[in-house]
């Protein structure tokens, strides 16, 4: 018996078996949220076991960013030989590995170790499980469904927070580290239960199985499933009929170019406009902005709080409203909030209610910031793609990401004290702004497109030909 006909007939199962599928996999994104939020309130009290200068902790701080930023170059050469599930199931591993490692780990050096094998887990799974989950679902909910994966990394960002609260009084921080192996086991068992892509198998000559995965998914029954059949296979057999040629090539020729630049560009203003700069340093901020230690800790996870539930409303207009639309529209408020904290910072009297001012800037940048830029990377980095470059670009725009993101979190603690809290929030004021002219003028819509008429789309703007509406149905 075929899979498809042991499963349900009625069309909510299938829907029910694809958000599972992407919710599973979105436990990726959970880690990786722990994982960066973690250190926010952890870093206070390692610099008190370890006694550590302020570039110390940014290399504890960092070394999360410079590991998914190598495990991001990585992700090329393994989506290229293994497939998407197993290649997030290895992250799940290396996650597992390093938070045992940095739970026991007896020195800072041990400890920066530790959280590069952090990062390294981080992006594997920040390339693939976007990627893996734009691959499974319907077009119809793909915004939703691959926004999960921001969901998830919003919700362990606040579980972060709320277990470095949990521990405020007694600054146990090796316990908040080794609370990630939990996780990460789930992920591991997840994936070993979960299908493959069906454009991955599709791509690896596996067309039967491939067709017995999407028909679990989708009903059978339905003629929209036998045409997405037939648009991944001519769009396969286009990429297969074209000359083969080197990855650098392919990855310069003007079509992969132009999307390559608004991929990059999208991964690095998201990360420069000064997200990670609460991510990652909130309670420092909010500690020079006049509240205590402990008090900086909740306030933190307040903000973790609506970063999750920022984002849940995301998740429920993301494939109502264009992309292009909640990106601007988030950017122009993220631009906004970081102006007012510059002015803040610039008045410095926290004495008195001016340090509300300043909690409120963060909050708002925070809701800004998830109901757009927090889910929008990673949405359009897992559609814009054509797939002869996928598994390779996507690589490549998540490792500039993560090098923005390092520059950043290893640079805050040192511009913040040494150029001063108006300065530095007004440069990334300035980003922001940046970031709305650059969204206008180049970023493309893709709601309600599916990933072959993105790609004919992209094919169009650069007047190259559309080798997969050519090819002969099979």
């Amino acid at each position: 018996m075929s899979v498809s006909a042991a499963a349900p007939s009625g069309p909510s199962s299938y829907q029910v078996r694809t958000w599972m599928a992407a919710a599973i996999a979105g436990m990726g994104g959970l880690l990786f949220g722990y994982d960066t939020g973690m250190i926010s309130g952890a870093q206070l009290f390692i610099e008190q076991d370890f006694d550590v200068s302020a570039g110390g902790i940014g290399l504890v701080v960092s070394a999360v960013t410079a590991g998914a930023l190598v495990g991001a170059l990585l992700s090329s050469g393994l989506t290229a030989r293994w497939s998407r599930r197993a290649v997030i199931a290895l992250s799940a591993v290396v996650f597992i590995v390093g938070a045992v490692a940095a739970a026991a780990a007896p020195s800072v050096a041990v400890l920066v170790a530790a959280r590069f094998v952090i990062g390294l887990g981080i992006g594997f799974a920040s390339t693939v499980v976007p990627l893996y989950i734009a691959e499974l679902v319907p077009v119809a909910s793909r915004g939703s469904m691959v926004a999960l994966f921001q969901l998830a990394i919003t919700l362990g960002i606040l579980v972060a927070y709320l277990v470095n609260a949990a521990y405020a009084d007694d600054g146990e921080w090796r316990a908040v580290f080794a609370l990630a192996c939990a996780p990460a086991t789930v992920l591991l068992l997840g994936m070993l239960v979960l299908p493959e892509s069906p454009r991955w198998l599709f791509a690896a000559g596996r067309e039967d199985e491939a067709r017995r995965v999407l028909e679990t998914l989708r009903d059978p029954d339905d003629p929209q499933t036998a045409r997405e059949l037939e648009e991944i296979r001519a769009t396969v057999e286009a990429d297969r009929a074209r000359p083969r040629e080197s990855l650098a090539r392919a990855l310069t020729s003007p079509l992969a170019r132009m999307i390559l630049v608004v991929g990059i560009g999208l991964g690095v203003f998201q990360q420069i406009t000064g997200i990670n700069t609460i991510i990652y340093y909130a309670p420092t901020i909010l500690g020079k902005a006049g509240l205590g230690t402990e008090s900086s800790v909740m306030a933190t996870a307040g903000i973790g709080g609506l970063n999750f539930v920022a984002t849940i409303v995301a998740l429920a207009v993301v494939d109502r409203i264009n992309r292009r639309t909640m990106l601007i529209g988030g950017m122009a408020g993220m631009a906004l909030s970081m102006a007012v904290l510059a002015v803040t910072f610039a008045v410095d009297d926290f004495d008195g209610p001016l340090r509300w001012v300043a909690v409120g800037s963060l909050l708002a940048f925070i809701a800004c910031f998830a109901v757009s830029w927090g889910w929008g990377f990673w949405v359009m980095a897992s559609e814009i793609y054509p797939l002869f470059i996928r598994g390779q670009a996507v690589s490549i725009g998540n490792a500039v990401q993560w090098t923005a993101n390092f520059a950043v979190s290893l640079l805050f603690p040192i511009l913040l004290a040494a150029w001063g809290g108006a300065v530095l929030f007004s440069v990334l004021a300035g980003f922001g702004v940046l970031a709305l002219v650059f969204t206008y003028r180049l970023v493309p819509e893709t709601r309600g497109l599916t990933l072959e008429e993105i790609e004919r789309e992209w094919r169009r703007r650069a007047g190259v030909a559309d080798d997969a509406a050519a090819a002969p149905a099979a």
